[in-house]
């Protein structure tokens, strides 16, 4: 389909801003947490491309579990990474794949849930955390994290498109480029200054600026490392789900290696803020 891309993007960016801003915690969660077995799917299915067999329900359920375990208080993260890094050992132990593919193959699968579990949960914590000590806060620094993601990738690609002329990573993505990096830097900046007047005001201008340049950057890199990946399973797109978009690994990549990056940072800069309150009063 030609307009494939923009198709994709009309219906979902007004099912993706409900869902972030307006809809009830249980439902975000459950889109997050659907997102990733999607996308924990197609990860596991780059490994089977490269021909080692992958237990993919068993990595998904405890990848799910992983992200149960960023929503439940009864259930601590630490034991979904346990879990993980038990199962998955103990299902090549009894099972009768070669033993030769048994090193590859458990480190693919315990790569690929713990990839997406525990960077995915980050995005369930950033809005659920920081919404439950400030109305909205969370999923504004939601919004500030696609916005300044996807703009900046955006950036990258018009800027590199007509200017990139030195490689940014040859082998593993040769349309990148540093003329482009640099582009999509300065569109996340500025799309971060225009999130800080509009409707972030309690990220303070430097540091909104500081997340933009921050944000970006990292955000290259998790595409980066998705890329070489796929080049590694010799694929063009991760999945087909998308139409026009590839699939949900595709799409998401960058957002779910850049999220554990701002929840960390917003969390330091709160202890920042609530250490001077305390040492000037």
């Amino acid at each position: 389909m030609k307009y494939a891309r923009e198709v994709t993007a009309a219906i979902g960016a007004p099912l993706i801003i409900w869902i972030i801003g307006w809809s009830p915690t249980v439902v975000y969660d459950l889109v997050i947490a659907s997102v990733g077995a999607l996308a924990l799917y197609e990860f596991l299915i780059l490994g089977r491309k490269k021909g080692y067999e992958l237990p993919i329900i068993l990595c998904i359920l405890l990848m799910l579990f992983m992200m149960a375990a960023f929503v439940l208080e009864q259930v601590s993260v630490e034991m979904g990474v346990f879990a993980s890094l038990l199962v998955i050992p103990a299902f090549y132990v009894f099972s009768r794949k070669p033993i030769e593919e048994a090193l590859p193959s458990s480190a693919i699968a315990v790569l690929a849930t713990l990839y997406v579990g525990m960077l995915g949960g980050s995005l369930i914590r950033l809005r659920n955390d920081y919404d439950a000590l400030q109305p909205k806060l969370g999923s504004k620094l939601v919004f500030f994290l696609l916005l300044v993601v996807w703009l900046g990738d955006a950036g990258a690609y018009y800027v590199g498109k007509r200017f990139g002329k030195t490689k940014l990573s040859p082998r593993v993505s040769p349309k990148k480029t540093v003329e482009g990096l640099a582009g999509g830097v300065a569109m996340s900046v500025i799309t971060a200054v225009i999130i800080h007047y509009t409707f972030l005001r309690e990220m303070p201008l430097l540091h909104a600026i500081l997340c933009g340049a921050i944000l970006s950057v990292t955000g290259v890199i998790g595409d980066l490392a998705e890329s070489m990946w796929k080049r590694s399973a010799a694929v063009k797109d991760s999945g087909s789900l998308l139409p026009g978009h590839g699939g949900f690994l595709d799409r998401f990549d960058s957002i779910l290696f850049t999220a554990p990056i701002l929840y960390t940072y917003w969390h330091v800069l709160q202890f920042g803020f609530t250490t001077l309150n305390i040492m000037q009063g």
